[in-house]
């Protein structure tokens, strides 16, 4: 307001000294004038914050709708972050390889047999996540494509099993096999062949673009919720004997985070990084097997159904498994044959043969 008084101040001087010789009348200003006048820079600034309050509202409501539950773990991620295309990657767990790389940032991880006892991962994740390295890649098995096929991944390995590579053709997934593609892979100083394949997501991105792949989920999420801890945990220690020592996998629950830390051969599983690796769901899916050849390969039943459990929130759930044909979702339901929903995070899904013993406590 005083800007304004002190313009009209300096116009009624000047008009003053312009007439030499008359005395000027003293100009009154009314008040209403002056207020008005006075007024209209706070109105101005009023209305600018007013303006720009609407603004940031406006923003922060489009970000939170930008905010989406991602249709591989039930996260809620940003929209550039949610729904790319799924990549499930081959990762040993050989003695030899460990400790592997990547495997705490998988939003699925199936485990299961390979030969005889010991297990290999296929760790599921986002395209869009920024993962620095995943490893070591192994080759491919049969009833692991039927998992891969279930999300129309792109599918990493080295090689496979002459079922595999005789299937992999006939299956909805990308093969990004690395006797073909060896760009998008390295092999480290710092392990031995043939446990030193990696890869990371900058690289796996490159071949989705390079072989024209639309970089887009497109299959049926699981059903998810948000944690619901137990006020009394029911089972705060998971057991599956995998018939090796070595290879015997432990998870236990951790209240604090209501997650599920894993151990395997008498120590905390943690990625070479150090990272821990956690989850917020434990499925056991029982099912048969048979050895096919002189190297200990399996055939390992995936479809059809069988028994399950399902651990979150400390609690456990009899189940039942089902999946029809390799495209559709391998589901779990409860013994109502309700659909299982699932914590948003990281589920693992351990395959155990029927002879095998699964404990908990």
């Amino acid at each position: 307001m005083s800007k304004k008084f002190d313009i009209f101040q300096k116009i009624f001087k000047k008009s003053a000294q312009a007439i030499p010789g008359k005395k000027v009348k003293q100009v009154i200003v009314p008040l209403g004038v002056i207020l008005i006048l006075g007024a209209a820079p706070v109105a101005y600034t009023l209305f600018n914050e007013k303006a720009s309050n609407g603004e940031n509202q406006e923003a922060a409501i489009q970000e939170e709708s930008e905010i989406q539950a991602r249709l591989l773990d039930g996260r809620l991620v940003s929209s550039d972050k949610a729904n790319g295309l799924p990549v499930a990657i081959m990762i040993e767990n050989k003695i030899e390889s460990r400790p592997a790389s990547g495997l705490s940032r998988a939003g699925l991880v199936f485990e299961a047999p390979a030969e005889a006892g010991i297990t290999r991962f296929l760790a599921v994740f986002d395209s869009r996540d920024e993962v620095a390295e995943i490893g070591p890649i192994r080759s491919a098995r049969d009833y692991y494509l039927d998992w891969a096929a279930e999300f129309g991944a792109l599918y990493v390995h080295c090689g496979g099993s002459p079922q595999a590579l005789k299937t992999i053709p006939s299956y909805p997934i990308y093969d990004l096999n690395e006797f073909y593609n060896a760009l998008f892979f390295w092999r480290s100083a710092e392990r031995t062949a043939p446990h030193n394949l990696y890869s990371n997501s900058e690289l796996l991105n490159k071949a989705i673009e390079q072989k024209e792949v639309e970089n887009k989920a497109a299959f049926e999420a699981w059903r998810f919720k948000d944690d619901f801890p137990a006020s009394i945990p029911q089972a705060t220690k998971i057991s599956i004997d995998f018939s090796i020592p070595q290879y015997k996998a432990v998870w236990v629950y951790t209240s604090d985070t209501n997650e599920y830390l894993r151990y395997h051969d008498n120590e905390a599983h943690e990625d070479k990084d150090g990272t821990s690796i956690t989850a917020k769901n434990i499925a056991i899916m029982v099912t048969q097997a048979s050895v096919i050849d002189n190297e200990g390969r399996l055939n390992l039943e995936t479809l059809g159904k069988g028994k399950a459990w399902v651990f979150r929130d400390g609690g456990v759930l009899e189940a039942t498994w089902q999946k029809i044909d390799p495209e559709s979702r391998l589901r779990f339901y409860d013994v109502t044959g309700r659909e299982i929903e699932f914590n948003r995070g990281t589920t693992w899904v351990e395959v155990a043969r029927d002879s095998w013993r699964v404990e908990y406590n």
